[in-house]
């Protein structure tokens, strides 16, 4: 009797987000940061938004950026399943990022071609993948708050 391996293989949402439970998240350490100097990202965290419509997993990406206003922003991205990687993007020209799984359940945060768009009551920011520090971010598992 054969077993059917990729039948029984799970998908990048069913892997890195088993549960509306599973929040990802990372605080970036002084000494990180002095190493980077171009990055702007302090901290990062993802969050499933429990209103979102099948067949896309809503995301919530909150970042914390040094130098800017408000200091706090964040995004809501629709991601879909390619092969083993999630892609998310978010509403209008505000860009895009995918999520691979990483070493240790963590995940790995990639910024896309345009651009990741945030937003906070200040205004508006992009972490360009093209410039600066912010172009990947390894996260690791936490409990959603």
């Amino acid at each position: 009797m054969c077993l059917a391996g990729p039948a029984l293989a799970k998908s990048p949402t069913d892997l890195m987000f088993p549960s509306d439970a599973r929040c990802y998240a990372r605080s970036y350490t002084a000494e990180h940061l002095a190493r980077h100097p171009a990055q702007r990202v302090t901290a990062m965290v993802l969050r499933p938004d429990r209103q979102a419509a099948a067949p896309f997993l809503g995301l919530w990406l909150t970042a914390t950026l040094r130098g800017a206003p408000g200091g706090r922003f964040e995004a809501l991205a629709a991601c879909e399943n390619i092969e083993d990687t999630l892609y998310c993007t978010m509403e209008g020209d505000a860009g895009a990022f995918s999520i691979e799984p990483g070493k240790g359940k963590a995940v790995l945060v990639t910024t896309g071609s345009r651009g990741i768009g945030l937003e906070n009551e200040a205004g508006f920011v992009t972490l360009e993948r093209d410039r600066g520090d912010d172009r990947s971010f390894l996260l690791r598992p936490v409990p959603c708050p």
